[in-house]
């Protein structure tokens, strides 16, 4: 049955009178809309139909840019129920408003949901103030732009705001200047090309009815949950709560290295600016200018949080970093919250493989055993930059032989052998012509090939091979995979972007084994031989002593495990440690402006 509600200032004034006597006076929020009796004023007249009827003839002036436009003028267009204004007034609307207001702690400005003009309008409503308007078309534009904005809020909660294949693709092409000075990339060259879910109007249209059973349970399973995703929100609170400072710069101070105990007059400013950020609790003799065991305590958990190794004394690197601004940390979380929110299309399962490029660090999750496997990586430098991808995982190969890529011949090995003609044979490479028939490489003049190379350049597998004892595969179109590396002391750097694309594994023996669908002694041993590693178990122990054994070459997974090599500029370690990164590859430059932009946005319903 049609509702029609009549409004009068005569009723708000009893109303009003009756409360006279009650601390909280009744509002007409929490008044049922049923309650209101007829009155004369067409002005106040609240009416269903009225308010559908204004919505519906303002549909056909709604530009469907995002999916969740087409889901909302669909909804109107079927539907009589009204979401934000039946039986009740305020409750609903009121806990959108809410979250909306708070999405500041999401790196979102709230305004990008109009939501000023939301409470603006509601707030007229509730005080009469409707001055040309009736109450109806106030009504229908609320009923329309509250819904809207929760769409857009879930949407983007769920699946991200930006699209980083759009931002990030072709950057030279697109960046200023300024920035293209900041950014080696070849052109047309791709970065982002992890394929993401993005939300379609089932999703939308699931929000929908999810809100009109339970607003608050709508609202909660919204917001990102993850571990990663919730350590950014605690720390963006934490910046939060430090209100806004600055704070003098520090001077750089050339070679000079500060031990405790030494004098200087930076260090006051050292002190200051780790009071600030909380790293150093009051510390007088720091701000006497000298360099306290505290101090340099308090130092060495800033270069933590900064994944900068720990020290006996303080130089100028560490000050560039010291030197920061707060705004600094603050774009970091609000562009890593932002990547948190992506969702990948290949689907994760209970067993994955996460790459962070650019911490040069492999996290392997087992959620059934809830254990991590973590170890550094050396990945892609700036020049051969590792990309970005999700693959599966289908086998390891043990002690494989290193095809050399045609750029690395040309930029690297023949300019070495130029230099030193003993480079092949100290290297263990052997050379083959088109037709797969060995060549001397002596009998080559390599000067001449400036572009294509008509040759092949192999090395030889097991010790000194690049790719290491063994290499774990999955399809990619780059040809890049994570490999056992030789080369151990480049995994105590701090800064690991040194490799030709490929992703080089700390320890690689465990990663096989964490690959692996259930524990195996036996297989895990004949991996262990293969990579001249003595086995474990009885019967592996018996292998070695058997003439007809024969060296295990590859081993395909029972079942293949997702693998992601991704890129965030924060870091979360096994143990909960939450740590910033360098931008090593300049990819938050772009997403920052991105997001900026889109945080100045004027959003209209």
């Amino acid at each position: 049955m049609m509702k029609r509600i009549l409004l009068s200032f005569f009723i708000l004034l009893v109303a009003l009178s009756a409360c006279k006597k009650q601390k909280e006076p009744k509002t007409l929020e929490a008044l049922a809309l049923s309650s209101f009796h007829e009155l004369v004023n067409p002005a106040y007249l609240i009416n269903s139909d009225s308010i559908r009827r204004y919505i519906r003839m303002n549909l056909s002036a709604v530009h469907d840019t995002a999916v969740w436009d087409s889901v909302v003028t669909e909804y109107y267009t079927a539907n009589d129920t009204l979401i934000w204004f039946g039986d009740e007034v305020g409750s609903r609307t009121d806990t959108l408003l809410y979250w909306l207001e708070n999405s500041y702690r999401h790196g979102i400005n709230p305004e990008l949901f109009a939501v000023s003009g939301m409470r603006s309008d509601l707030e007229r409503f509730r005080s009469l103030q409707l001055n040309e308007r009736s109450v109806n078309h106030l009504l229908a534009g609320l009923e329309y732009r509250l819904t809207a904005s929760y769409l857009h809020y879930a949407c983007g909660l769920s699946f991200g705001f930006l699209s980083p294949s759009e931002i990030l693709n072709n950057l030279e092409e697109k960046t200023s200047d300024v920035r293209k000075q900041a950014i080696t990339k070849s052109k047309n060259e791709d970065v982002s090309l992890i394929p993401l879910k993005k939300c379609d109007k089932k999703f939308a249209q699931g929000a929908l009815d999810k809100l009109k059973q339970d607003a608050c349970f709508a609202f909660r399973q919204v917001q990102p949950s993850s571990r990663f995703y919730l350590s950014l929100q605690k720390e963006s609170d934490r910046l939060d709560s430090l209100g806004e400072f600055e704070f003098e710069p520090i001077p750089l101070i050339g070679d000079t290295l500060l031990k405790v105990g030494e004098r200087h007059r930076i260090v006051p400013l050292i002190a200051q600016r780790l009071l600030q950020t909380g790293e150093l609790q009051q510390d007088s003799d720091s701000i006497e200018n000298v360099l306290t065991p505290a101090l340099l305590e308090a130092v060495n958990r800033f270069r933590i949080n900064n994944r900068l190794a720990t020290d006996h004394s303080i130089g100028t690197y560490t000050i560039r970093y010291l030197n920061h601004p707060f705004s600094y940390y603050k774009d970091l979380l609000h562009i890593n919250m932002e990547r948190a929110r992506w969702q990948y299309a290949l689907e994760k399962g209970t067993k994955y493989v996460f790459v962070n490029v650019a911490a040069c660090m492999l996290q392997a999750f087992n959620e059934e055993t809830d254990s991590i496997l973590e170890m550094r990586t050396c990945c892609g430098s700036v020049r051969n930059k590792t990309p970005l991808l999700s693959s599966r995982i289908y086998y390891m190969e043990l002690n494989p032989y290193w095809n050399v890529p045609q750029n690395i011949i040309r930029k690297e090995i023949i300019p070495s052998y130029l230099r030193d003609t003993t480079y092949f044979t100290r290297n263990r490479m052997k050379v083959y012509d088109k037709n797969g028939v060995r060549v001397n490489p002596r009998d080559i003049k390599w000067s001449k090939y400036k572009a294509g190379v008509p040759f092949t350049v192999k090395q030889d597998n097991k010790e000194g091979n690049s790719l290491g004892r063994i290499i774990f595969r999955f399809p990619n179109s780059f040809a890049v995979y994570l490999h056992d590396t030789p080369s151990r002391r480049t995994f105590a750097r701090a800064n690991r972007a040194v490799s030709h694309g490929c992703v080089r594994l700390e320890k690689a023996l465990d990663f096989a084994f964490f690959l692996l669908k259930e524990p195996d002694e036996l297989l895990e041993d004949r991996i262990r031989i293969a990579m001249d590693i003595a086995p474990k178990s009885d019967e592996g122990k018996k292998l070695t002593r058997s003439q007809a054994y024969r060296e295990l070459k590859h081993y395909s997974l029972k079942e293949s495990v997702p693998v992601y090599l991704d890129y965030q500029t924060m870091y979360l370690d096994a143990a909960g440690q939450l740590s910033y990164c360098d931008d090593i590859y300049k990819y938050d430059a772009p997403l920052l402006e991105a997001l900026n932009k889109l945080n100045h946005k004027n959003i209209t319903y």
